[in-house]
């Protein structure tokens, strides 16, 4: 099967314009995940499963980012066919709908062929073997992934391994053969890996993504580098419009709050650990799973002392509140290394 049938051509037309009219996914598309500029839905052609891949634009960075390059489904399609071309499993493309609205990014859409997907159990290290033998391939067909790591393979029913989401790749044209290209490749399969890092050197090594134990060593080292970023980065998410929190600006500063709408609630009086204690609570729930009480964070600009003030419930006490403020504060200084390398 290749591409969309022609009993598809009408499902597609019907999904597309309600995704261009209302911003997100018809109702017969079952929701797989919901973030705040993405959705990925699974449905229903005549010819089959499918998954639904739909990116808004609501940020004004994101419609920066896109305003004179090709938008994510093109993208993304462009590449999944010159993996397959390259004799990769990976995900057919069935559809590519983009929208400009006065020449800004609008609206991308991209339905992909549902994989037969194995079931699940798999032991780690020939899933990692494979993964980096199809890292290598990549490399020598020209195409650099970059967001390589475990949940973007997956093992097919005839037990091969499929990669998914190429929407971070790039195509090259030219073999990315070069030591470095082929440790960045390992060190982005070596995050998931570094709690027992040596054990995974003889699959890299197997598969032919690296070539002795000195590149082995400084894929982990550049793993751990890059695992340091990603962990502050999603420490920092509460300081930006991401998914779970927005960021409106005042007068008098700036508030970070998550999204959802407040609870009843209050605002607590001026307090200079305010920012310490939002950035050590969101620390808190990502490293140590406990659950977050302050809502939101309001900050004065600097010249204005540049103090904050948090949102707390009605339902906490001001013992409880304290205890709160003085849990957050630790977690700050516990973490301090993750969130200001």
């Amino acid at each position: 099967m290749s591409g969309a049938q022609p009993a598809d051509l009408p499902v597609l037309e019907v999904w597309w314009r309600h995704f261009v009219a209302a911003g997100r996914l018809p109702e017969d598309v079952a929701c797989v995940q919901q973030r705040l500029v993405r959705a990925v839905g699974r449905g229903e052609l005549p010819s089959g499963p499918v998954f639904l891949k739909a990116m808004t634009f609501p940020r004004a960075k994101d419609r920066l980012r896109y305003l004179a390059r090709a938008l994510p489904a093109a993208h993304e399609a462009a590449l999944l066919r010159a993996v397959a071309a390259a004799g990769i499993r990976c995900p057919e493309v069935v559809a590519v709908r983009t929208a400009r609205w006065a020449g800004l990014p609008f609206r991308s859409l991209l339905v992909l062929r549902a994989l037969p997907v194995a079931e699940r159990g798999e032991p780690a290290v020939p899933r990692l073997r494979d993964a980096a033998a199809i890292a290598a391939r990549l490399l020598e067909a020209g195409i650099e992934h970059g967001d390589l790591h475990g949940g973007n393979f997956v093992r097919l029913a005839d037990g091969e391994l499929a990669v998914l989401d190429l929407q971070s790749a790039r195509l090259r044209g030219r073999v990315c053969g070069s030591a470095s290209a082929r440790v960045a490749a390992a060190a982005r399969l070596l995050r998931e890996h570094l709690g027992g890092p040596a054990a995974a050197a003889e699959p890299l090594l197997q598969a032919g993504l690296l070539r002795d134990a000195g590149q082995f060593a400084e894929a982990v080292r550049l793993a751990e580098e890059q695992q340091r970023r990603f962990q502050r980065g999603r420490v920092l998410r509460c300081l930006q419009e991401s998914t779970e929190f927005g960021r409106r600006w005042h007068w008098c500063g700036v508030e970070h709050h998550r999204r959802g709408g407040l609870p009843r609630g209050r605002w607590l009086p001026p307090d200079p650990r305010a920012l310490r204690c939002w950035l050590g609570q969101r620390a808190l729930h990502l490293f140590e799973a406990r659950a977050p009480v302050f809502a939101a964070l309001r900050r004065r600009w600097w010249w204005r002392s540049g103090m904050g003030a948090l949102y707390a419930p009605h339902a906490c006490s001001e013992d409880r509140i304290e205890a709160e403020l003085s849990a957050a504060a630790a977690g700050y200084e516990r973490h301090c290394a993750v969130i200001h390398p």
